[in-house]
């Protein structure tokens, strides 16, 4: 089994070399890209509204804060980190 291992070891590092060799070959005689000739004028786009205005349009949100991270539980019972202990009824 160890000539099999030893062969098989030397095969993928010779065909790795080979392949990053003419990958590399083949990427050095792509063609090369042609720099553009006619530059074409683009109209200016407006301004982003900013960030202060966003929280005073109107929002149509039912009452419900949209950030909220859910509810925040400060019971420090069980682990002392304040996570839940997982209990489990055996095995």
């Amino acid at each position: 089994m160890k000539p099999i291992k030893k062969y098989l070891r030397y095969w993928f590092a010779v065909t790795s070399v080979l392949s990053f060799v003419g990958g590399w070959i083949i990427l050095a005689h792509s063609p090369k890209p042609v720099p553009p000739t006619k530059t074409t004028n683009l109209a200016p786009l407006q301004a982003l509204p900013s960030i202060q205005t966003f929280g005073t349009t109107n929002n149509n949100n039912n009452g419900f804060d949209l950030f909220s991270t859910g509810p925040q539980n400060n019971n420090q019972s069980g682990s002392g980190f304040g996570f839940p202990v997982m209990r489990t009824g055996g095995s």
